[in-house]
């Protein structure tokens, strides 16, 4: 068995995915309304965006129990959670932890904020 820090030295390096701490403009500010809840694929990497009271969160895009796209659910603002159209499971969106239903593991939740025009994700995994 090797140590993850072995691991990570073994990992082929590639420029073009992103580094820990990487900004990416992942859309432009007025591509989701307000309550809107929308699928971005970046590099791999299914994500989930969702414009909340003026506010964007960037989380996983697929249910850490059926893996069913979340951005195909339904948003509940008044718990500020997103649930999975299949399992029932609600996550929320600050800290990606299930609130309620099977799910047992949190989401990966992406710091998120606005630059002019467009939203940037700070890809930090």
């Amino acid at each position: 068995r090797f140590s993850r820090k072995a691991l990570r030295w073994m990992r082929p390096s590639s420029p073009a995915m992103p580094t820990p701490g990487t900004e990416v403009a992942i859309c432009a500010v007025d591509e989701l309304p307000e309550g809107g809840m929308k699928h971005i694929e970046h590099m791999g990497f299914d994500l989930l965006l969702v414009k909340l009271d003026g506010k964007f969160h960037t989380l996983d895009d697929a249910c850490t129990v059926s893996w069913a796209m979340l951005s195909t659910g339904t948003l509940d603002s008044a718990n500020r959670a997103v649930m999975c159209p299949q399992c029932k499971s609600a996550f929320d969106l600050e800290t990606g932890k299930p609130k309620s239903g099977p799910a047992k593991f949190p989401l990966t939740v992406y710091e998120t904020h606005v630059v002019g025009d467009e939203v940037i994700v700070n890809f930090t995994y």
